[in-house]
């Protein structure tokens, strides 16, 4: 009997020694040189993917904590399908879908704050937009994955396709946060106007602004990261929330790229090991080496130990700042 689990980005079957033994015998033997005497106790072929022995174009034989596995990779990209159509409807959630020229939750709330920017309802006829339309995986070449998976993927890595996976799980990660912080901003927008009066006499045509995307609003991250810094804070809850408002793009991180290897010194020179600078921010954390791999797919986390800012006054209050501007505050 076959029972279906998983192991990092693999799909997996574990199957009994003697059923296995009459399928991929004869591949183990000539991987191995040799049979031993029980024909049902499997030798050992390697943990690793690449040096296992090879059962067919999409199959290979190997051991896993101390089982007999088959890594499949027409299972691989089954994943890999369904992983793909959930992140791109999660995108067309978010930004509409281009070939019916709907901007989804993004175009929704653009429209509520135009509206209680109008005239009509008390605002100045203008506003500023600083929500950046950010595709997520506009970057990534389109792979299309069929019923017939062993013709489609001729040509086609393990490593492609795990690569592939990890990435996509991140963005089906960020998508989920960028929906509901849409979503949240709406529902806020919307009791805004219900608390305004409509003057009809007043026109609703609204000067919009567009802040080109390499902008940060400083004010509102400042306010993000006061209210993050504090002991035990996660890297991984900052991270997710970076790239889902935006401030920071899954494209430009590789996914082995270790975030917070930097050693540096705050005013006074009293140095923090592993730090992660981000705008201005030195946020130390107890963790020596954390990829942005490991955030995003195996739950690894780093929690922070220290943090400090340079600008007391750029901050809403100060008080995440208690030991001063430009010093470790733990």
């Amino acid at each position: 009997m076959l029972e279906l689990f998983e192991t990092g980005s693999f799909m997996q079957h574990k199957i009994s020694p003697s059923i296995l033994s009459l399928l991929v015998l004869s591949s183990l033997c000539a991987a191995l040189s040799a049979c031993k005497s029980n024909p049902n106790k499997a030798e050992k072929v390697t943990t690793e993917l690449d040096g296992a022995a090879r059962v067919s174009g999409t199959e290979k034989v190997g051991m896993k904590n101390g089982e007999m596995v088959v890594l499949d990779k027409v299972q691989m990209s089954e994943r890999l399908r369904d992983l793909q159509n959930t992140v791109y409807a999660l995108e067309d959630k978010v930004y509409g879908t281009r070939k019916l020229g709907s901007l989804g939750q993004y175009g929704e709330l653009k429209a509520c704050k135009r509206k209680l920017a109008s005239r009509q309802y008390g605002g100045s006829g203008s506003m500023m937009w600083t929500e950046p339309l950010d595709r997520v995986t506009d970057k990534e070449e389109e792979l299309k994955i069929g019923i017939d998976e062993k013709k489609d993927l001729v040509g086609v890595s393990e490593e492609f396709l795990k690569d592939r996976i990890q990435r996509f799980q991140g963005y089906k990660i960020i998508l989920q946060k960028r929906s509901d912080e849409f979503e949240d901003k709406t529902a806020e927008c919307q009791a805004d106007l219900v608390k305004k009066e409509l003057d009809t006499n007043e026109p609703s045509k609204v000067m919009v602004t567009e802040v080109p995307k390499a902008s940060v609003d400083r004010a509102a991250l400042n306010n993000f990261m006061c209210g993050y810094v504090r002991q035990g804070a996660s890297l991984q809850s900052l991270m997710i929330n970076m790239f889902a408002k935006s401030w920071l793009s899954l494209s430009d991180f590789r996914l082995e790229q270790n975030l917070i290897a930097a050693s540096l010194k705050d005013t006074k020179g009293k140095a923090k090991e592993n730090v992660l600078l981000f705008n201005g921010w030195k946020l130390a954390y107890d963790q020596p080496k954390v990829t942005v791999g490991e955030l995003l797919n195996d739950g690894k986390d780093a929690k922070l130990a220290a943090w400090t800012y340079d600008s007391k006054a750029d901050v809403p209050t100060g008080a995440c700042l208690a030991s001063g501007a430009g010093v470790w505050n733990d």
